[in-house]
């Protein structure tokens, strides 16, 4: 892979823009852009109650919440110019996260690899999937998400960025909903997508199934949910997971008819991707013999994530598109957790600082995360300028889909 020379000079970061606004379970209105001169800080995330995933993450910051949460950070190199755009939706299951938490920070993947990044917040649990039986189309938080890209499109020249080549890049309910997106009809916002454990296409979210859901939170509410104050929201969101014991609760509602669409794509897992996910479901915590004791059933749990990916790729071949498929292997000295679900985020987003708690790095220096991570950086970068991820990258074709190991040795070599 050719290397591009670090940029001298740090990213700059105009924080918590407001790309759109909305009532309470209705689509995402755009908002015109007011100008390069305010800084906002960081702007809110979507009410949520803490991540399950605080095990291999840590805490995330605590930042206001508000369902009028739809703000948009962008990181660029300088204001002049047309750079390639990346755009990040984050993870969390579509109940927790949110663009502006520190973890996402893009200050280093812009600076260093001279492109525009764009970090997005969206609504989330019942504020951002809950349809009530007077609405169509795709489910509010969609919306926002659609919005952040016409926002985009419109705007990010101002910041020296190219509204023609936008690259989407998402993590588990990220990647979800990169496809969702791309479901609705909306693949001409959209150049090519990176899905991070994450797509749409190992469940698949009904208007009927969205509907049930419906219903039972109108009947733990008793009353309208729009008139519900904020606060009184996430609790009963709480109680009908609890009673339903099912993982898509809160989920992109997809088209009976999803539109077809043709991005470059790449799309991956790491190698131990599933074991949050068991761990949790046995209430077990990381110990010296945590991956000797799930291995094998961490193969079985990873499905959920290499089958969506495999797919991607095919159907991307298939419609005369490129495709790349990776997995992640890396793992900190001292975690017990492997290369887990979230692992390969430090090396793409974020600083030292942002993920100095996150136990899935226990043992690990930092030097060693930013160093391989320049390599992780500058595939997703060149995929983004076009070049597809690196010449020792093996791209997918009609006959096979090679597995690609990261991190690559010497910053873009296969072992």
């Amino acid at each position: 892979m050719r290397r591009r020379p670090a940029l001298d000079t740090a990213s700059r970061c105009f924080r918590g823009i407001r790309y759109a606004i909305a009532d309470r379970f209705r689509p995402a209105e755009l908002l015109r852009f007011e100008g390069l001169d305010r800084d906002c800080g960081r702007g809110p995330v979507s009410p949520q109650d803490p991540s399950r995933l605080d095990m291999i993450m840590g805490p995330a910051a605590q930042l206001a919440q508000s369902e009028h949460c739809q703000v948009l950070s962008v990181f660029t190199p300088s204001l002049d110019g047309r750079r390639p755009v990346m755009v990040w939706l984050h993870g969390g299951a579509f109940v927790s996260g949110g663009g502006e938490l520190p973890w996402y920070d893009g200050a280093r993947l812009s600076a260093e690899q001279d492109v525009v990044v764009v970090t997005v917040t969206y609504r989330l649990g019942a504020f951002g999937f809950l349809q009530l039986a007077d609405t169509a189309g795709p489910s509010p938080g969609t919306t926002d998400q659609i919005a952040a890209l016409q926002w985009v499109h419109r705007y990010i020249e101002q910041f020296g960025g190219d509204p023609d080549n936008v690259t989407l890049f998402g993590h588990s309910a990220g990647g979800a909903s990169i496809e969702a997106i791309l479901q609705w009809g909306h693949g001409s916002l959209v150049r090519r997508a990176i899905l991070q454990s994450g797509n749409a296409r190992t469940y698949r979210r009904t208007r009927e199934e969205a509907d049930t859901v419906a219903q039972m939170f109108i009947g733990l509410a008793g009353t309208d949910p729009r008139l519900l104050a904020e606060g009184e929201m996430v609790p009963i969101q709480r109680e009908l997971s609890r009673r339903r014991h099912f993982a898509f609760d809160w989920w992109p509602t997809s088209p009976d008819v999803p539109a077809e669409f043709a991005v470059d794509i790449m799309a991956g897992w790491t190698r131990d991707d599933g074991l949050p996910f068991l761990m949790l479901a046995d209430q077990a915590r990381a110990g010296p013999d945590t991956l000797s004791s799930y291995s094998d059933r961490i193969g079985q749990a990873n499905a959920m994530f290499s089958v969506g990916s495999h797919a991607a790729a095919q159907a991307a071949v298939a419609a005369g598109r490129q495709a790349w498929l990776y997995r992640f292997d890396w793992e900190a000295p001292a975690s017990h957790l492997g290369a887990p679900h979230c692992i390969e985020l430090p090396f793409l987003l974020g600083d030292p600082e942002a993920w100095a708690a996150a136990p899935m790095l226990a043992g690990a220096s930092w030097h060693e995360v930013g160093a391989l991570g320049a390599g992780l950086r500058a595939a997703w970068a060149s995929f983004a300028r076009d070049n597809g991820p690196g010449d020792a990258w093996r791209g997918c074709s009609d006959a096979d889909q090679p597995l690609n190991i990261l991190p690559m040795q010497d910053r873009g070599r296969n072992p």
